[in-house]
């Protein structure tokens, strides 16, 4: 990470990385950490434990590679938009394996029925209140 940020605007993940907000989970993705560990009052929720923080980078692959269904000329406006992932207070979303979206250009109807059929066996797609909700595992 560059030397002319504040430490204190990064986040300490449990493996020793630093990484600020705004930086891809994935090089090439279009979800950062920000998208991960903040909660809708804005407070960074930061995994306890390397495991939560693998999750999450495991469902971020996921979640990129899902959007490639939908989104196929890759502009950076048309992508998920994340309402709630990663939480230690929601017991849904502990271990980051779950997320709640929609997309920033089409109807949830439509990115329901487009990912469906690329959801495997051990993942989950429901739409619930107005949201999409993925599970991974």
């Amino acid at each position: 990470m560059s030397k002319h940020i504040k430490q204190s605007c990064l986040y300490n993940l449990p493996s020793g990385a630093a990484v600020h907000p705004c930086r891809l989970i994935h090089k090439d993705g279009t979800l950062m950490w920000k998208h991960a560990l903040l909660s809708t009052d804005n407070e960074a929720n930061v995994p306890a434990t390397e495991s939560q923080e693998q999750h999450i980078i495991k469902t971020a692959q996921r979640l990129e590679e899902l959007h490639s269904w939908v989104s196929q000329e890759l502009e950076p406006w048309q992508c998920f938009l994340i309402y709630a992932w990663y939480s230690p207070y929601d017991s849904e979303l502990t271990d980051g394996i779950c997320v709640y979206f929609t997309h920033a250009i089409y109807n949830n109807n439509d990115i329901y029925d487009s990912l469906l059929p690329h959801i495997q066996a051990h993942e989950t797609l429901e739409q619930r209140d107005g949201l999409l909700f993925y599970k991974r595992c």
